[in-house]
């Protein structure tokens, strides 16, 4: 047998910088309060537990048309505004744009029989009233995020006489392509089974769901790199534990407009079927679309591959479509360094283009 060699002060030096690693860790969890600060803003309006806010502007503006962010029902808005320095939005008013924001919520086990006709034309279309009373404005500039981006596709062709322009981002368009695994597996999970022992999906059931999309990259791999990022760089660590705070506030999905929302969108890809399909009493078609649009996505998004979200470009009657690619995942397109230094201005100088 072996005679095990024990070096003194060499156990006392991994000693010491675990001692080190665990003070960082601990230093920077402390701060992590104090960083998540949201740009300056205050609620103009409320239904419910929908809430639509005004971000005061930093610098004077540049554009007319107010823009409205409608983000996606799945997890929180607040990953547009994760930090001073990481903020989606704080870009966007550093460039003179009125930006307006809503928020979904958290819905109640009571709002599992909410129809997406609910979202769009109760809370969607008065938080777009609201928007134009507030700013005097008679149409305003939409931008849909993810699922949001579906939901503004959708409420353009319901009321294209109140967007101007619309921005669509890391939107999931055609379902078929063989790259978007999401809607594979959305495919195989019985929603109504769900729905019938949840009441609303819940956030933590969805996250298992995306994490099954890497299990090994979003599982594993993370856990093993997750000691790194605390113990490292401060700036660094207070980013990595924002982005897991955000990922986790994972709110629970209204069952009914869940199901509605697979079934078309999904299922029946219903964004790509030239005759049209049936939502909010209208038979809404891409085609009828002719607002300038700009479609932004991700060259490495894993949740909506680009092939997904550029079949925009086919589908629209737009006469004014423009493709804006980053070169970032899903997440990254809004939040990443790179992405914050180029789509913001991007956003703003196409606006400023249209603004008549």
């Amino acid at each position: 047998m072996p005679k095990i060699s024990l070096d003194a002060e060499r156990a006392r030096q991994q000693l010491a910088a675990q001692t080190q690693h665990l003070n960082d860790s601990i230093s920077n969890l402390s701060q992590l309060d104090s960083r998540h600060q949201s740009a300056e803003r205050n609620e103009i309006f409320s239904a419910d537990g929908v809430r639509l806010y005004h971000y005061h502007p930093t610098t004077r503006s540049r554009t007319q048309t107010p823009l409205l962010i409608c983000y996606a029902l799945v997890n929180r808005p607040w990953v547009l505004d994760l930090s001073p320095e990481r903020s989606f939005i704080r870009r966007l008013l550093d460039e003179g744009i009125p930006v307006y924001l809503i928020d979904w919520g958290y819905p109640s086990r009571s709002d599992r029989f909410l129809q997406l006709e609910d979202y769009l034309e109760d809370y969607l279309d008065r938080c777009v009233d609201r928007v134009l009373q507030h700013s005097a404005g008679e149409k305003l500039n939409l931008a849909g995020i993810c699922q949001g981006g579906v939901l503004s596709l959708c409420y353009t062709a319901l009321h294209p006489d109140k967007v101007r322009n619309l921005i669509t981002l890391v939107t999931p368009v055609d379902s078929a392509q063989p790259s978007f695994r999401l809607g594979r597996l959305t495919a195989h999970i019985d929603l109504e089974l769900a729905g019938a022992a949840y009441g609303n999906l819940p956030g933590p059931l969805l996250n298992e769901i995306y994490q099954a999309l890497k299990p090994m990259r979003l599982g594993l791999e993370k856990r093993l790199r997750a000691g790194k990022e605390l113990s490292g760089d401060s700036e660094r660590a207070l980013n990595y534990l924002l982005m897991e705070r955000w990922l986790n506030d994972c709110p629970d999905l209204a069952s009914a407009a869940l199901q509605e929302f697979v079934q078309l969108f999904f299922r029946d890809n219903a964004l790509l079927k030239p005759e049209g399909f049936e939502l909010a009493g209208e038979t809404l078609r891409m085609q009828a679309l002719t607002q300038p649009l700009l479609n932004i996505f991700g060259l490495s998004d894993h949740l909506v591959p680009p092939e997904t979200a550029s079949a925009l470009k086919q589908i629209t009657g737009s006469g004014d479509y423009t493709e804006l690619t980053v070169k970032a995942g899903h997440i990254g397109t809004l939040t990443g360094r790179r992405a914050l230094e180029k789509v913001p201005t991007a956003i703003a100088q196409w606006l400023r283009q249209r603004d008549f």
